[in-house]
């Protein structure tokens, strides 16, 4: 008897320290549901500081990645986390149990970073961006890659003429649909906008992966030449590198939790 009182009292035991351990996750529907709550932001990004600037006592927590920025969201260690709206729709699109806030926090321009002493590169580059825009190259590659279709989201391929030699263009494969891996190749919008460019300029093309933080730093030691990655134009970043003419026009939203 007192062997099965034993066992029977272990039993609900557990079943009380699970359940009541059990936390409710928070419920996100605007942007007043963040106040005070933990928000993740991409390691070396601008999101921190909109974050601070958006959402009161904004408790900033910092990832490397945004898969770990969803396993996070997931598991309630973060309430939402800040992302360019692209980029969100395409993590929506393989996490069904989240969603973006309607309210976008900026409006912001998307621009190539190019190396501070490079002002002829910068010139060249914006001569053909403007001629794109004219003649609907950009809004036929934003088409591609920002739309639903992924059969058609392939990278263009030239036969380069690459008698101005290089350039070297840095990313993070980790920020569809502006670059991210298909197939163990780097494609994406950026990639396909510099790729054309480098055709129409006479350079070859180099891709390199790194992180976001290490771009800035990369362009200013002169390690890169170029890089691209839904960088937005921020007065700040002026301070340290060039920008090319906007490429993209977006903005910066919250993705959160779904309901259930």
């Amino acid at each position: 008897m007192l062997k099965k009182f034993k066992k029977y009292f272990i039993v609900l035991f557990i079943v009380l320290f699970v359940t009541g351990c059990t936390t409710e996750l928070n419920v996100i529907n605007t942007k007043e549901d963040l106040n005070n709550k933990n928000i993740g932001v991409y390691t070396g990004s601008e999101y921190d500081t909109i974050a601070q600037n958006n959402i009161s006592n904004a408790n900033i927590l910092y990832y490397n990645s945004y898969s770990d920025q969803i396993s996070a969201l997931k598991s309630g260690k973060i309430d939402g986390f800040l992302t360019d709206e692209p980029l969100a729709k395409g993590i929506l699109k393989e996490n069904s149990d989240l969603k973006i806030l309607n309210e976008k926090l900026t409006e912001d321009s998307y621009a190539f970073a190019i190396n501070p002493s490079k002002q002829e590169l910068q010139q060249e580059i914006n001569v053909v961006l403007n001629e794109m825009k004219q003649n609907g190259k950009l809004e036929e590659f934003e088409a591609k890659w920002m739309g639903n279709d992924d059969s058609k989201k392939e990278l263009e391929v030239y036969d380069y003429d690459d008698s101005k030699g290089t350039i070297r263009f840095a990313t993070v494969s980790g920020s569809a649909p502006f670059a991210y891996m298909k197939n163990n190749e780097i494609v994406g919008y950026d990639i396909d906008v510099i790729s054309y460019i480098c055709k129409e300029l006479s350079y070859k093309l180099e891709v390199i992966e790194m992180s976001f933080e290490g771009i800035i730093p990369a362009l200013k030691s002169g390690k890169v030449d170029v890089s691209g990655c839904s960088i937005i134009v921020t007065e700040e970043r002026k301070k340290s590198v060039l920008f090319s003419e906007a490429n993209y026009t977006g903005g910066i939203v919250v993705v959160t939790r779904g309901s259930k």
